[in-house]
């Protein structure tokens, strides 16, 4: 099935890529992540009593939606081998993968036949997260907290996931400023703002290093799409960045407290305890998705290994951690080989954004709608959604006998 002009759209699919965005905007609206999943149940219904035509446009895109099957699947499984495996975290797992699934296959297969999905799913997205990153900075004011850093609103209350949701509003924020029309870039401007002052006052480090790199990606992506720019540029600014902070703290030992007031926060222990713990009892396939999050170090506990990685090897080894690391970095490739189209530079800075992050935040791979589907799951599915279109374009390539074999071929290959 070929691309879709919005005119003729059908009802059904624009129900369906409504409640997917939707379901996005509720993790900064509603105050309960059980009431933001509400959407997502419509969406996987929808998905799954749709018919097969969504779910071969999503295998179109090849190697990229397997790996990510098999991702799912493999940590599904990992409940099986889990020492707190029970009935009732089985079937959640099996649910929040099922949701997930349905989400990335409604979101990629809706950019063909809803193509206006990604025009204002990023305007909706930086719109939403401005009004709550604004609300959050007022309700700071009012009521401060005891460290006085920003912790948001609703499910956003932790420094860390509000800081990681504002920063995909930031980054929908500049690509609005960058891409739209002279309202919509004052609007981008304004959203840009509030979400950027919103991330400042979370006092995340993970938040500031995540909005710094997806930022980045976008803003030098963003006017040279053609490719004018090399990709060790890319590189080349976060490691001038990482030199220059490194410089500094060398010639001023107090601005080490200045930059870093808490340290490291116990993560280098933490890192280095749940290594160890991963290496004795489970360093292939890990200690199952159902491993309690908490760390225990030197009688304080933590609520988490502070890494989305760590996280992912404790629960399914080496071998989950290199599907994830697969998952994401084919998706990287995706993006980047259609680096010509908005959204595909979009879900690039989002994935850039996430995937530093979550060097030193996060825990949980496999979740209801939450702030890991803002920064990780969106870009997947605009990385599945551009390498389907890509593939339909090379299948289709030419209109004469030879032009369409030469397509075949190149398909076949």
């Amino acid at each position: 099935m070929g691309p879709r002009t919005a005119q003729h759209a059908t009802a059904f699919d624009r129900a369906v890529a409504l409640l997917t965005g939707l379901s996005l905007l509720c993790v900064f609206l509603l105050p309960s992540q059980s009431g933001a999943s509400f959407p997502t149940y419509l969406v996987a219904l929808l998905v799954l009593l749709g018919g097969t035509g969504r779910w071969r446009e999503f295998f179109d895109a090849r190697a990229l939606p397997f790996a990510l099957l098999a991702l799912l699947l493999y940590f599904a499984a990992s409940v099986g081998w889990s020492q707190a495996a029970s009935a009732r975290g089985a079937f959640s797992i099996c649910s929040r993968s099922v949701l997930m699934l349905a989400f990335m296959v409604a979101l990629s297969t809706s950019m063909d036949r809803v193509p206006q999905t990604m025009r204002w799913l990023p305007r909706a997205l930086a719109i939403t997260a401005a009004i709550a990153a604004a609300a959050a900075i007022v309700d700071l004011q009012l009521h401060p907290t005891w460290d006085g850093r920003l912790a948001g609103l609703g499910q956003l209350r932790s420094s860390v996931m509000a800081g990681m949701a504002f920063n995909a509003g930031l980054v929908c924020a500049v690509s609005v400023l960058l891409t739209g029309a002279t309202a919509w870039r004052a609007t981008g401007a304004v959203c840009a703002a509030l979400t950027a002052a919103a991330v400042y006052a979370t006092g995340s480090r993970s938040a500031y290093l995540g909005g710094a790199i997806g930022v980045w990606t976008l803003l030098l992506w963003a006017r040279r799409g053609s490719g004018a720019v090399n990709a060790l540029v890319w590189f080349a600014g976060p490691a001038l960045c990482a030199g220059a902070v490194a410089v500094v703290l060398t010639l001023q030992a107090g601005w080490t407290e200045v930059l870093f007031p808490r340290g490291d926060s116990f993560r280098i222990e933490i890192w280095a305890a749940e290594w160890r713990r991963l290496a004795a009892q489970g360093l292939w396939f890990g200690l199952g998705v159902l491993v309690p999050d908490d760390v225990v170090l030197q009688g304080q506990a933590f609520l988490h290994p502070h890494s989305l990685y760590l996280a992912s090897a404790l629960q399914g080894g080496l071998v989950g951690l290199l599907l994830l690391l697969g998952v994401l970095l084919a998706a990287g490739f995706n993006l980047y080989r259609a680096r010509r189209l908005e959204e595909a530079r979009l879900g690039l800075a989002l994935l850039a954004a996430g995937m530093s992050a979550y060097l030193l935040d996060g825990w949980e791979l496999i979740d209801k709608v939450s702030v890991s589907w803002l920064v990780l799951w969106v870009p997947v599915s605009i990385a599945v959604g551009v390498g389907s279109r890509m593939q339909k374009q090379l299948g289709t390539a030419g209109t004469g006998p030879v032009q369409g074999m030469l397509g075949s071929i190149q398909e076949r290959r």
